[in-house]
C-alpha cells in the first residue's frame, strides 16, 4: 500500500515536468519581439526573425505591436505561441466597413539543426454578425525564407468565420526550419461585426515522443525500479 502511495506520489511530480518544454520566449507584447536580434527557444525549436505591419480603416483603430499579446506554447514536439488582443470592428455611420489588418512573421528552426519540423497548425476563435469577416490566413515556406523559397516548400492555410473554419494544419517534408507570415483580419462590412481575440500556432516535430507517451514510459519504468526493489527486500 505505501508502495502504490509513493509510486503515485512521484508520478503526480513528474507529469508536470515531462509534458513542458523548457522556454526562454516571455510572455510580454509583440514589440518585445520584433526588437532587433530577438531571439528565444521553446524545446528543440528557435524562433527568430519576428516582423510586425499593421493597418486599418479608421486608421484611429489600427492595433500596434505593444497591442498584442504573446505567450509560449510549450507542450513538448509541438511548441508554439499564442497571440491575443481585441481585434474588433463594427459597420461605420453610413454603412462604411471598417477593418483591422495584423500581419505577423516569423521564423522557426530546429536548435540541433535535425530535419524534425514537419507539420504547422492554426486555430482561432473568430466570430461575426451580419456582414462581417473573420480570419487569418498563413503563408508558409518549409526549408527556406518567404522571399526565396525552394521549389514545393511554399503554401498557405486559412481559419476563417463566415464559413466556420477555425482550424487548420498541413503536414511537409521534415526540415529544419520553416518561415510563416500570418495575416489577421476582422473586417466588418456595410453591416455587421468582426472579432478575434486568440490566434495559435504550433509546430510539431516528428520523433519526439509525445508528452504522454514520455510520462507513461517514465512512470512505467519507475515503477518496474519500485517493484524491483521490493522483490529484492523480501
Amino acid at each position: 500500500m505505501k508502495l502504490a502511495i509513493a509510486f503515485l506520489a512521484l508520478t503526480a511530480i513528474l507529469a508536470p515536468a515531462a509534458m513542458a518544454s523548457p522556454t526562454t520566449c516571455p510572455t510580454t507584447t509583440l514589440d518585445i519581439y520584433i526588437a532587433a536580434n530577438f531571439s528565444c527557444t521553446s524545446g528543440n525549436l528557435l524562433f527568430s526573425n519576428f516582423g510586425y505591419s499593421g493597418s486599418a480603416n479608421p486608421s484611429g483603430i489600427l492595433i500596434p505591436a505593444s497591442g498584442i499579446g504573446v505567450a509560449p506554447l510549450t507542450v513538448t514536439g509541438n511548441e508554439g505561441f499564442q497571440f491575443t488582443d481585441g481585434w474588433n470592428v463594427g459597420t461605420q455611420a453610413g454603412g462604411a466597413s471598417s477593418f483591422q489588418d495584423s500581419l505577423i512573421s516569423f521564423t522557426i528552426s530546429t536548435v540541433n539543426h535535425a530535419n524534425t519540423l514537419n507539420e504547422l497548425t492554426l486555430f482561432f476563435n473568430g466570430s461575426h454578425t451580419g456582414t462581417g469577416l473573420s480570419g487569418v490566413t498563413e503563408q508558409y515556406c518549409a526549408g527556406g525564407t518567404l522571399q526565396n523559397c525552394p521549389a514545393g516548400g511554399a503554401g498557405q492555410i486559412k481559419v476563417t468565420n463566415p464559413p466556420q473554419a477555425f482550424n487548420d494544419m498541413v503536414f511537409f517534408g521534415a526540415t529544419n526550419t520553416v518561415s510563416v507570415s500570418k495575416d489577421i483580419n476582422v473586417t466588418s462590412g456595410t453591416n455587421g461585426t468582426a472579432a478575434i481575440s486568440q490566434v495559435i500556432n504550433t509546430f510539431q516535430q516528428t520523433g519526439v515522443p509525445e508528452p504522454m507517451s514520455c510520462f507513461l514510459l517514465g512512470s512505467g519504468l519507475l515503477g518496474l525500479g519500485l517493484l524491483r526493489k521490493r522483490i529484492q527486500r523480501s
